[in-house]
Order: C-alpha cells, then sequence, then structure tokens
C-alpha cells in the first residue's frame, strides 16, 4: 500500500470508501478525495492513486469502475478518472444501474455531512430515522395484524427501496405484501400510500448525489 501514508490513514481512507459507497451508490474519486481532504489532513493525489492501486477490493462490495469498461469507443482512464461505485451498480456486468446514476448525479451537487455523520453510512443498514420515516413506521405499527418487528422490517425495506431510485415504489408494496401487509380499508390504504410517498421525497438517494428529493427542490430551482 501507500508508502507515504500511516496505518491510520490507510484505515480512515477505507472507512470513507465503505461510507461512499453507501450514502451515494457511486461518485468519482476526484470528489471523493477532495470530500476526504475537506474533512481530513490533505492526503495527495499521488499517495491516493498509490493506495488505490493496492488496495484489496476482492472481500469488499464496492469497487473502482470507469466507463471505459461500459462502452467500447472509450479510451482506458486513468485511475483517478474512475468512480467508486457499489456492488449492485456492475455486478454480472450489467451497467445499467451504474449509466443511470451517473446520468441522474449529472450537475447536482454531492451532499456532503459532517465527517461524524457521512462515517456512520459505514453501517450498510444506516439510514437517518426523520420524521417521515417515523411516521410511517408508526401507521404499520397500528396494524394490528403486523408485529412490531414485522411492521418495523417492512418501514426498514422500504428505506433500502427508496434509496435505489425514483421507481422503486412498486417493489417497496410488493415487498410489504410479501411480508404481510393487507390493508382492505379506504381510507387506510390513501394513508398508507400518502406517508409512503413524502418518506420516498425525504430518503436520501443515491441518483440525487445523497440529498432528498425535496432538499434538491430547495438547492436546485425547477428540479423535478
Amino acid at each position: 500500500m501507500a508508502n507515504n501514508l500511516s496505518e491510520e490513514v490507510k484505515t480512515l481512507l477505507a472507512d470513507y470508501f465503505e461510507a461512499c459507497a453507501h450514502l451515494y451508490g457511486v461518485i468519482p474519486l476526484k470528489s471523493f478525495l477532495k470530500i476526504y481532504n475537506s474533512q481530513n489532513e490533505a492526503v495527495s493525489e499521488k499517495d491516493f492513486i498509490d493506495f488505490v492501486e493496492n488496495f484489496d477490493f476482492e472481500s469488499k462490495h464496492y469497487d473502482i469502475v470507469g466507463e471505459d469498461e461500459v462502452y467500447e469507443d472509450v479510451e482506458a482512464l486513468e485511475i483517478i478518472d474512475k468512480d467508486l461505485a457499489e456492488e449492485y451498480c456492475y455486478i454480472l456486468d450489467d451497467w445499467d444501474d451504474y449509466i443511470n446514476i451517473k446520468e441522474r448525479q449529472s450537475g447536482i451537487p454531492y451532499y456532503v455531512p459532517s465527517k461524524e455523520k457521512l462515517l456512520k453510512y459505514k453501517d450498510e443498514y444506516y439510514f437517518e430515522k426523520t420524521l417521515e420515516f417515523i411516521k410511517f413506521r408508526a401507521f404499520l405499527r397500528n396494524q394490528s395484524y403486523l408485529t412490531k418487528k414485522k411492521a418495523d422490517d417492512i418501514a426498514e425495506d422500504a428505506i433500502s427501496f427508496l434509496s435505489l431510485g425514483d421507481d422503486t415504489i412498486g417493489d417497496v408494496i410488493s415487498d410489504a405484501v410479501r411480508m404481510g401487509l393487507n390493508i382492505k380499508n379506504k381510507s387506510e390504504k390513501d394513508e398508507f400510500f400518502r406517508l409512503l410517498y413524502e418518506l420516498d421525497k425525504n430518503v436520501r438517494k443515491h441518483i440525487y448525489g445523497g440529498h432528498t428529493y425535496n432538499e434538491l427542490r430547495r438547492i436546485i430551482p425547477f428540479f423535478r
């Protein structure tokens, strides 16, 4: 590994890899290094490249990939011009998610929380328990036929699906029904969908560079 970096710095860079892969899905290495350096003692691009080239990605659920692996007419890229990407974006050489995220993130600033908050995303199951999430979970817990654990599982799975894109509400519903959701009352169905759509607007999404939809509406005029 990079001889000029201490073991402490190498460990911290690896922690940032894990956290950023989970929060952003895809992020250019140049942007990654900029974020890291803004929150820590700066690492030079040369030392960072050395670190990346010698890092063991074999047991990780993320890797360094680039558009030169996707498109035949793209020349081989330098390491620093590639991206950190979570495994689902490239697994089995299916690049659809990678391409979609890259396209959707274009022109959007990355959401950069404090160092302490960012590193919470090392845990792949971490997410912010927003008011919208608490209301959605409370609705599910109030369904007499669902146990508290089942209601919580449905709510947390919803976060996992919604964070991946803007067309995953159907997946949330299918998963919820599979896990026992069975709302027959029309007013309760309407409330379920209202809470679900509000949750969707306030989930941090890969396609939004870690922002929520509502955040981007405030940051970027006329964002849709």
